[in-house]
């Protein structure tokens, strides 16, 4: 009875040594996980228009003639349109945006509330194209409103401040068209005059920081 076991393991053995040895190693296929050139990050196409929407955030600081400073924070959102032309490695750009904002605080005294509702920059950019991401840098104009108003009666005085605006920031393509961006713009405002009826005049100055992410698509 024992010799049975022995017989079919000796013929098992010996069938799939013959059967390996008849297959030539040549023909078992190999994975195919692509050359070093297919693997590595290619260079991509950035020319085109492009939308894009975005949230995020920032600060606001200002200054007066009288003395006074105020400090402000809000979220934003908004969207910008754009052109970019690659030449080789460079990629220069321009780009229009708007976001709204809610920068709010009341004066030291509490007698009126300063508020700034929206920004909006028209910029230019020169990026580098690393394959599926594009780091860049950015410089143009930007308008920001800023209002004041006394709480008692609702008089106001509000102004568009125009700003010098630079920044940087980097896109990343996730699709031939779709693509993720991260931005930071500073704003540098102008110095305008305020008149609230029944207050003495003053001036005020500021300054902005804002930081987003966007969803964009490329044309």
């Amino acid at each position: 009875m024992r010799l049975f076991p022995v017989f079919l393991a000796a013929v098992s053995g010996l069938t799939s040594q013959t059967f390996a040895a008849d297959i030539p190693l040549t023909d078992v296929p190999a994975a195919d996980f692509g050359t070093v050139e297919e693997l590595r990050l290619t260079r991509a196409d950035w020319t085109g228009f492009n939308g894009v929407l975005f949230f995020g955030g920032g600060f606001l600081t200002g200054s007066d003639s009288l003395g006074l400073d105020a400090f402000f924070r809000s979220g934003a959102g908004g969207g910008s349109v754009g052109y970019d032309h690659q030449f080789n490695s460079i990629v220069l750009g321009a780009s229009l945006e708007g976001a709204i904002t809610n920068f709010q605080s009341s004066t030291r005294s509490g007698s009126a509330r300063q508020s700034a509702n929206w920004l909006s920059a028209a910029t230019v950019r020169v990026g580098y194209d690393a394959g599926r991401f594009m780091p860049y840098l950015s410089a143009g104009v930007g308008l920001g409103n800023y209002k004041i108003e006394r709480k008692s009666d609702g008089a106001s005085s509000e102004n568009t401040h125009v700003a010098f605006v630079a920044g940087g920031g980097v896109e990343a393509r996730i699709t031939d068209n779709i693509f993720a961006r991260a931005d930071y713009k500073h704003y540098e405002f102008s110095e305008e005059t305020y008149d609230v009826p029944g207050w003495s005049s003053f001036s005020a100055d500021g300054r902005a920081d804002m930081f987003t992410l966007g969803a964009g698509y490329r044309f």
